[in-house]
């Protein structure tokens, strides 16, 4: 108990601050995201979740927590989103600086985590979670900067385990929410092109420099860029857009049309069905399409991952195909999509042209 004693003093100041501001029925708090130049910057892997919880709460909480944050995305392989690990309360001062943290605690309960952040927990939170039996918290850079701390609390350990599952999508959001504020934050450190670099198209990209041009059709509506760097994946991005009406656009014009453009400008890249999911969704505030899955190039006897994004303008009946592809055969590729999909989501569409006829 030492050492979490000396835990509490420590950190109990700062937690006092931000576990005693609750408002009644604001269970999800707003998050400060200022940065402060006395701390440190926070350290580990972006995509590694360490957990407190007592035993019998992590006893029951574990699978439901795997399973809401280790969700698996198919690159070339089944890559984890989040990776979740359990971390000792005695030995809070050897974690306390990471990037994500979780903190479960049972208001019945005596046991270590939970006695924790009784004791250093306002009582203004301690009534709010009473009255609503569970509650959630974030914040932002509690010890270090670059972080992101939850706190999940329950009046007792069934309400708390319940929560736990309720809000599995919650959680998850929450913590992907973070991890692309950190990519973007990074990715957009480095210039980006000015609008005059996409004259010739009825569309703007906020894309940094790094992004070198690859292959360039202005004459056949296609545009595309690849950023190279040592022991990192080959990432493009490329844009394709298509003067049809909007009945023809749907999920066959987002495969057909990716067969074409990887075949015809990646050296005949190519997919399987059987390789790719299709499904639902919102690009850039415009709904539609995404395929997902791996490439493969018989030419080459390469492979890799990649996304294609359709969309429709229908101001100017022009069909957009947003295609990311990645190369890294010996390493992950899940962030560099994450990467692709931040960029993407930046696309702008001119509000009038007279392109694509």
């Amino acid at each position: 108990m030492r050492t979490l004693n000396k835990n509490i003093l420590v950190f109990g100041i700062i937690l006092l601050t931000i576990l005693g501001c609750s408002q009644k029925d604001n269970i999800h708090k707003t998050k400060s995201k200022g940065t402060d130049p006395h701390k440190p910057m926070s350290w580990g892997h972006k995509q590694t979740v360490y957990v407190f919880a007592d035993d019998n709460v992590w006893k029951y909480a574990k699978s439901h927590l795997i399973k809401t944050l280790e969700r698996v995305r198919f690159t070339t392989e089944n890559e984890k989103v989040f990776v979740v690990k359990r971390a000792p309360i005695d030995n809070l001062d050897n974690f306390y600086k990471f990037n994500n943290l979780i903190f479960f605690c049972d208001l019945e309960s005596n046991d270590k985590v939970s006695t924790y952040i009784k004791e250093i927990m306002g009582s203004k939170v301690e009534t709010e979670v009473k009255e609503n039996l569970i509650g959630m918290y974030t914040k932002d850079n509690v010890w270090a900067n670059d972080q992101f701390v939850l706190f999940i609390l329950g009046s007792n350990e069934e309400n708390l385990l319940k929560f736990n599952i309720l809000q599995s999508h919650n959680i998850f959001d929450l913590f992907k929410e973070k991890l692309f504020d950190r990519i973007n934050s990074q990715l957009y450190k480095t210039p980006v092109y000015s609008n005059d670099r996409f004259t010739a198209f009825p569309w703007t990209l906020k894309l940094p420099k790094k992004y070198i041009l690859y292959k360039n059709d202005t004459a056949n509506n296609f545009i595309s860029f690849i950023a190279r760097l040592r022991n990192k994946p080959d990432r493009y991005i490329s844009v394709y857009f298509q003067k049809i009406p909007k009945k023809e656009f749907n999920r066959d014009w987002l495969r057909e049309t990716r067969q074409n453009i990887s075949w015809k400008y990646y050296d005949e890249d190519e997919f399987l069905d059987s390789d790719v999911r299709m499904e639902k969704f919102k690009l850039a505030g415009h709904q539609g399409w995404r395929l997902t899955g791996r490439w493969q190039n018989k030419k080459h006897s390469v492979g890799g991952a990649f996304q294609s994004f359709a969309i429709y303008d229908e101001v100017n009946g022009l069909a957009y195909l947003v295609d990311n592809s990645v190369y890294h055969p010996n390493g992950e590729k899940l962030e560099a999509l994450y990467e692709l999909e931040i960029i993407s989501n930046t696309l702008k569409l001119k509000e009038t042209n007279n392109q694509g006829d």
